[in-house]
């Protein structure tokens, strides 16, 4: 399917009448021309640059350029001047069409609004069906083109029927209340002559005009007619019903969209049919009440107000405020979507830092500005929608526009944020409705800022909480559990074994190296030797154990499951293999090595952890004496040089008869000194070397299984699976993913 284009609207506060009948032609001509519109709209919109506002102004931040064919700037819609010329910078630097709506101050192409015309048009309203022939006109500041445009359609009216315009009846304003209350003083109190009419710039003026008068005596229409422009005042906006002129925000909109077409393509194309209302009238003229105009208002008035209604009375916010936790809190949002008029698909995306990146140190660090590198889509509102967590990169802006849909689709994105704390970006789309979101999406926007602060701060909370927590259970140095931490989880395990009839795992490791290094390098390189020993254990660890620091140089591992009888040599083999691999490679003037007490049995109803512990305890004395024995056994040094070969060199071809050779040895006596010094038999340790070898390979590399299997030592790979399934407990695809996972 061929790629639609795609054009941007840079736009505030969509909700404005004005802003809506704009955005509304624009989605028309688009959708004739099978283009997709992405709205970038801000909520807030004040004329300073304050925190909570710049946080929304963040929303620019997210367009990605690059895969926008075209952009409309509604930069009129923007009060904040600083907003304005930090998007005309942004703006400048991209290279592709930029189309600014009714605004001619920059250097960017432009489309202006026929004021000129449309104001002739109310004002022959008064003189051709009214028969008035003395009219002023109330326009707005001097200096500013639109306000001249409805001056030049004023005159233009007057002069066409041969009407006097003297300069007097031209009064410039302030296009609100103030400037209408004061032309009211000046005709009340008689400094200026009432006249039989007065065309007001906008509705706002006109509207206040209207009530100044009538509540000084003065009765509308019978004393004097008044008229508004651009219609954006209902009814039920107004003690008196205004008459105005539909201002062709819609047509201007269809207009900009058929210019940018021009620009990006060359191809000039058709006009979308735009409004055929012109004049709407009301109680300020004579004319009364346009009767299907006001059928029309109520239809749509009625319909907004069932959606206020249903939104005050649905208690989001204390649904959705009152979750715990981030899905929760997304459930709850997607059941209230329904107060959304009109919706057809709804998409909240958070940024992967939304919550400041768990800064509990430092909670002041937290995304104010920017994006990273990726979103995530934690919901979405179409069929087979839900709570999800979908990583998208975030210049894909939504993973939805780089779908095939059979229609052209208008998405809206708002931004997601708390005062200055930027949270994400929240999209709405109307399907292949002509439609823009209205006050009520506003105030739900709102709610759900709300809630996503709540589910932040209740996470922020629990961190904080747990970590005053784990820092009572916690060794500083190393960050696994201490003495408390240990004796909390070990009588855990102890009991669930008991009660599950599974095996206990209980490990005791010491470090008796640990005191001379202290004494002879210093306490630095004692600390320094700490965190390796620690690194040792807990990494030997599976998920099913947890690894503490007892004691200065004392570690233990605890643990229950279905486990094999041999799975404490399992994890000693792991530690030593790391430490001889540790010791071949640091350079260290002292090497590392263990003594083990152990215990892994299924435990007796009436056994203790007193009486578990004493049996692991005197296997590690049992272990410390044979340690120091062995080290006084003939040609202790030659077997403590050949193992650290065999640890830095584990693929080579280690042969029993080779090493027997060399130390001129039997073979039964070689192999009986070795597993006296080092508590293993050769080819055990042998295979040890390879298996932690391969480890090291897998969660360091993207290297293949195959050629780890060669790496390490075994010409036959599927020798190498099985094998190490055996000693690790897991495949070593396996292995890789659950290194991979817990990497940070």
């Amino acid at each position: 399917m061929k790629k639609r284009l795609l054009i941007g609207v840079i736009v505030c506060e969509t909700e404005q009448l004005m802003q809506r009948r704009l955005i509304k032609g624009i989605t028309a001509q688009a959708f004739d021309l099978n283009m997709d519109v992405a709205v970038f709209s801000c909520i807030t919109n004040n004329h300073e640059m304050t925190p909570h506002q710049r946080s929304e102004f963040n929303l620019f931040r997210y367009i990605n350029f690059s895969m926008l064919d075209g952009i409309l700037y509604l930069r009129n819609s923007i009060h904040c001047e600083e907003e304005r010329l930090i998007l005309d910078r942004m703006l400048a630097e991209q290279k592709l069409p930029v189309l600014v709506l009714d605004d001619d101050t920059t250097q960017f192409s432009h489309l202006l609004m026929d004021d000129r015309s449309g104001f002739a048009a109310i004002t022959n309203h008064l003189i051709t069906v009214h028969g008035l022939t003395d009219l002023i006109c109330l326009t707005g500041q001097a200096w500013q083109y639109t306000a001249q445009q409805r001056v030049l359609g004023f005159q233009d009216a007057m002069r066409a029927h041969h009407l006097n315009v003297p300069e007097s009846a031209v009064i410039y304003g302030d296009y609100w209340y103030e400037s209408a209350r004061q032309l009211a003083k000046e005709l009340i109190s008689g400094q200026r002559k009432l006249p039989q009419g007065i065309v007001c710039g906008n509705d706002p003026m006109a509207k206040a005009l209207c009530h100044e008068l009538t509540v000084n005596g003065i009765r509308i229409p019978r004393d004097i007619m008044i008229t508004g422009y651009d219609a954006s005042l209902t009814e039920t906006q107004s003690l008196i019903p205004l008459t105005s002129y539909v201002r062709k925000n819609f047509r201007l909109g269809a207009q900009g969209v058929a210019k940018l077409y021009e620009m990006m393509t060359g191809e000039t194309c058709v006009l979308t049919q735009t409004e055929r209302i012109e004049v709407i009238t009301g109680n300020s003229c004579s004319c009364g009440v346009d009767l299907d105009y006001l059928q029309h208002q109520i239809r749509v008035n009625e319909k907004q107000d069932d959606f206020r209604t249903l939104f005050r009375t649905s208690n989001m916010n204390i649904y959705v405020t009152r979750q715990e936790t981030l899905d929760d809190c997304m459930e709850a949002i997607r059941n209230n979507i329904y107060l959304i008029r009109d919706c057809k698909e709804y998409y909240l995306c958070l940024c992967e830092d939304w919550e400041g990146g768990g800064a509990v140190e430092n909670p002041s660090e937290y995304r104010r500005e920017g994006f990273p590198k990726h979103m995530l889509l934690k919901l979405f509102n179409e069929p087979g929608g839900g709570v999800v967590t979908k990583p998208f990169p975030t210049a894909k802006m939504l993973p939805r526009l780089h779908e095939d849909r059979e229609k052209p689709g208008a998405f809206f994105f708002s931004p997601l944020h708390h005062d200055d704390r930027f949270f994400g970006v929240s999209v709405i789309s109307f399907g292949d409705r002509l439609d823009t979101y209205d006050p009520v999406y506003c105030d739900w926007i709102s709610v759900v800022n709300t809630a996503l602060e709540f589910v932040r701060m209740q996470s922020y909370l629990k961190r904080f909480n747990s970590r005053i927590y784990l820092s009572a259970i916690r060794d500083s140095l190393t960050g696994l559990y201490n003495q408390a931490g240990y004796q909390k989880f070990a009588e855990e395990c102890f009991a669930s074994a008991k009660n599950e009839h599974r095996r206990f795992l209980l490990l005791y490791a010491s470090f008796d190296s640990l005191r001379q290094i202290n004494e002879t390098y210093g306490h630095s390189e004692g600390d320094s030797a700490v965190t390796v020993l620690a690194t040792a254990m807990n990494s030997s660890c599976t998920t099913y154990e947890r690894c503490a620091r007892t004691q200065d140089a004392e570690f233990a591992i605890v643990g229950y499951q279905d486990y094999e009888a041999d799975a404490c040599q399992r994890i000693i083999n792991s530690v030593t293999g790391y430490l001889e691999h540790y010791n071949q490679s640091s350079l260290k003037p002292y090497k590392l090595n263990a003594c083990f007490g152990w215990f892994c049995d299924y435990v007796s109803a009436d056994a203790t952890l007193e009486e578990i512990s004493a049996i692991a305890v005197r296997h590690l004395e049992e272990s410390r004496e044979s340690q120091q024995s062995e080290k006084s056994s003939p040609y202790y040094r030659e077997f403590v040089s050949l193992r650290e070969r065999i640890y830095s060199n584990p693929q080579e071809d280690w042969s029993i008869d080779q090493m027997c050779r060399d130390l001129i040895l039997s073979r039964g006596y070689f192999q009986k000194l070795y597993t006296r010094c080092f508590g293993i038999s050769f080819t055990q340790d042998v295979i040890n070397s390879r298996i932690e070898y391969s480890k090291r390979l897998l969660s360091g590399t993207d290297y293949s299984i195959a050629y780890i299997a060669d790496q390490s030592g075994y010409s036959n790979y599927v020798h190498f699976m099985h094998q190490f399934k055996k000693i690790v407990g897991i495949t070593p695809t396996e292995y890789r993913r659950r290194k991979r996972q817990n990497e940070p």
